[in-house]
């Protein structure tokens, strides 16, 4: 016996777990942020990992400030945060084999 999931079920369930891990996302994002108001200017490094063990339903967050502008490494992005102009921007994301960087001009107001 065989069970066949209707499509769009399963549509609407990768649509779930996409805005769920975007909202998880945001929250910490916000966290950083609120926690590094002070600052005129930072910047973050982010990774978003999803483990093995967890067959790709679990995403690991990490999300570190920094004072200076950091380096490119694999599998990340960095956002620069103005907090003068209540802006974050999206600068770049590094894909895995850190052969492609993908250079972005996203500024978002916070």
């Amino acid at each position: 016996m065989t069970l066949i999931i209707p499509k769009h079920l399963a549509q609407e369930d990768i649509r779930a777990e996409r805005n769920a891990l975007v909202s998880h996302f945001n929250d910490e994002m916000e966290k950083v942020i609120n926690k590094n108001k002070e600052k005129d200017k930072f910047w973050i490094l982010g990774k978003v990992r999803f483990p093995p063990e967890f067959y790709g339903k679990v995403a690991r967050v990490f999300l570190d400030a920094s004072d200076e502008k950091p380096i490119l490494v694999k599998e990340s992005f960095v956002y620069e945060v103005d907090n003068k102009s209540g802006t974050k921007e999206l600068l770049w994301v590094c894909d895995r084999d850190g052969l492609k960087i993908i250079p972005t001009k996203q500024t978002i107001p916070f």
